[in-house]
């Protein structure tokens, strides 16, 4: 597969085949409300999210992005409670069918994880234990969820490492990570995240890394296999080219607040926060030949030092006095949010004219 930039024609299927399955359904599978992540230290707490909300359908594929620091991967991390518990204080509902897991004890997360929900880490060699083999870890994922003897496990490991394109998959289930290449690894990882059939699975830059032929064939077997089995996927990347190319929905995330959510074709088209549409007139591939490329100013705000009100406000062009208020999410058009009061006057530039 070839890796497509914004606007062009994708070779996927559409994006919203998920959604679309999903749509006859009563209930989101995933629904984050308020979400707010504080980590302790000894002069008290610094608030890393605010009041994050989102949804999930099953077999939606929605992407969160953002710059470094916006809290996207601390987000992803904190729906699987892997956030170390001392020193990390979680507000917030995150119901996953029905059920809360903020409030579930260690046991029942355990059953969760990896059984229902599933999370591909953005580097695989520390993901993965060194001192077992790629398919003792593989059955092992399958024997703590399911009642399976060793040759039943061995033999579903197998497939799986087939199923993500490994060759001689019943040679390299003995094999380690380290006598795997970088592009190897990440497949491994998605076979370990798929092995269970989870209801979600969380991507954490699964293309970290990678060159861009492998990153290609990376996401292409993501959407291949949700397609195939059902599954909704988190996109958490730096790469609006794969949300554009694979996603449904856009989560645009900056300084721990989601700051607008929206269909990614309406976002690529006409974006209604100014953040967004600055992310977006950045992207190399939209700037003239030989034209300076566009940069959005300043840098993201410290945790500690983030504003009361908009905390895009001192690099946003559009910034009025009033800005500085609080900034609610608001719908400015079926199923679009936005955190700018201002969104009804803007018309902002996106990247497909």
């Amino acid at each position: 597969m070839q890796r497509l930039e914004l606007g062009e024609t994708r070779s996927h299927p559409p994006a919203q085949a998920g959604a679309e399955r999903a749509a006859p359904a009563a209930q989101p599978l995933l629904t984050v409300r308020d979400l707010s992540i504080a980590f302790r230290h000894r002069d008290g707490e610094v608030a890393i999210t605010r009041d994050v909300s989102f949804d999930i359908l099953p077999g939606e594929r929605v992407g969160l992005v953002g710059e470094s620091g916006c809290g996207k991967t601390v987000t992803g991390l904190s729906l699987l409670r892997l956030l170390p518990k001392r020193s990390v204080r979680l507000r917030g509902q995150l119901l996953f069918d029905g059920q809360d897991l903020i409030r579930l004890s260690p046991r029942q997360l355990r059953a969760v994880r990896g059984r229902d929900i599933s999370m591909i880490f953005q580097e695989p060699m520390t993901a993965l234990d060194p001192v077992f083999t790629i398919g003792e870890q593989l059955s092992e994922t399958l024997r703590a969820h399911f009642d399976i003897s060793r040759k039943e496990a061995r033999e579903r490991a197998v497939e799986a490492l087939a199923e993500v394109g490994i060759p001689a998959p019943g040679r390299r289930y003995h094999d380690y990570p380290h006598q795997f290449s970088g592009g190897m690894r990440q497949r491994v990882m998605i076979a370990m995240a798929l092995i269970c059939r989870p209801r979600l699975v969380i991507a954490d830059e699964p293309t970290t890394a990678l060159d861009v032929t492998v990153q290609a064939q990376i996401i292409d077997l993501l959407c291949r296999l949700s397609e195939e089995t059902g599954t909704a996927l988190l996109f958490i990347t730096h790469d609006l080219g794969v949300v554009a190319e694979t996603c449904s929905r856009m989560l645009t995330m900056y300084a721990g607040e989601v700051v607008e959510d929206a269909p990614t074709d309406a976002v690529l088209r006409k974006p209604k926060h100014p953040y967004t549409s600055d992310l977006l007139r950045s992207l190399p591939s939209l700037s003239p030949r030989g034209a300076p490329l566009p940069s959005i100013p300043g840098r993201v705000p410290a945790p500690d030092q983030m504003p009361s009100g908009c905390r895009f406000y001192d690099r946003c062009a559009y910034a009025m006095a009033a800005c500085k208020g609080a900034q609610p999410m608001q719908a400015v058009a079926p199923g679009r949010l936005v955190r700018c009061w201002r969104a009804h006057q803007l018309d902002l530039p996106g990247a497909v004219n």
